[in-house]
Formats: C-alpha cells, structure tokens, sequence
C-alpha cells in the first residue's frame, strides 16, 4: 500500500485540527508536525493559511463530485439519478449530514471569512451540480427543490440549528426521494 504523499498527510491534519479545534485550530506550525512534515514542506504545499483552506475546499468538492458520480451510477433509474445522488451524498435518511463535512466547512468559512472572492470555487461548483439537476431528466424545479431541501438540512448542521425528529427526518427524506422519480 502506498503512503499518502505529504500533501496529503497535510489535508489531513488539517482537517482534524479544524474538525478538533475550529478555525483556531488552522495553525499552521501544528498542521506540519501533525503531518510530520517541516513547515518549509507545508509552505511548499501551502504558501499560506489561505492556500490550505482553499485546498480544503477543493478536496471536499472533489470528494462530493465523486460520491455524487458513484451513486448516480449504481442507480437503474436514469431518469433524476442526479437528483436522488445529490440527495444521497449530502444527508442520510435521518436528515444528518451523509459525512462529516458540515462541521469542516464551518471551520473552513470561518477561517476564510466573508471574502466572496474565496468563495468562487465552491460557487461554481454548485453552479456546476445545479446545471446536472437541470439535465436529470426530471422537472428541473421538483430536481433544484430536492436539492435546495438536502442543502437546508445540511446547512441546519452545520449551523447547529435543531434537528428534526428522527421519524419526521425519514419522513422528509422519503418525500425528497419521491420528488425525484417520475
């Protein structure tokens, strides 16, 4: 088995420390020795605390961008397999986020504040899963309402908001998934 290249190994302790302590806990010094790697090796990766969270963003795109691929993929019915992946890969059917990246994007926004410019990334790539919504095959509004539902609920984590009953939360899903199929 291969060993994860440093950049790698860096993504990684940067994400537990975020996971672990918050935007404060994006130090950089820490995220090299958590990765067991000189902070000249962290620079050469990432010239700066902003590089890495930007990076961060980009690997949990790229992560979302592949689940979303496999789960349309295994599903029969072509006709909103897009909608019902996005569905799938943003929360379960107990309307909990489907991975933990609802509490790394709040540590990755809050590090990275309200500069709409950083965000361009993460704009396009919903501009990007929205396109695929529309092109389902399915009612482009019934493909963007599952989608802005999953988003709510996702966005409820990472806000802290309460979450729903479980039964209800199985209930809405159910109901998001029926929205879906024709």
């Amino acid at each position: 088995m291969t060993r994860p290249s440093n950049r790698d190994r860096l993504l990684d302790a940067a994400e537990a420390r975020l996971l672990e302590g918050g935007p404060g806990g994006l130090v950089l010094d820490a995220v090299a020795a958590d990765a067991g790697v000189s902070k000249g090796g962290l620079l050469y990766h990432f010239p700066s605390k902003e590089a890495l969270a930007m990076a961060l963003v980009d690997r949990m795109v790229e992560g979302f961008d592949a689940v979303q691929e496999r789960l349309a993929a295994r599903d029969a019915d072509e006709a909103g397999r897009h909608a019902r992946a996005y569905l799938r890969s943003t929360v379960t059917p107990k309307g909990e986020p489907a991975d933990g990246s609802a509490p790394l994007m709040a540590g990755i926004l809050a590090g990275l504040g309200g500069d709409r410019e950083r965000l361009d990334p993460l704009c396009q790539a919903f501009a990007r899963w929205q396109e695929r919504l529309e092109d389902d095959d399915i009612d482009p509004v019934r493909a963007t309402l599952v989608r802005l539902a999953a988003d709510g609920l996702w966005l409820s984590a990472l806000l802290g908001l309460p979450q729903l009953d479980k039964k209800l939360a199985r209930r809405v899903f159910a109901a998001l998934d029926e929205l879906t199929r024709d």
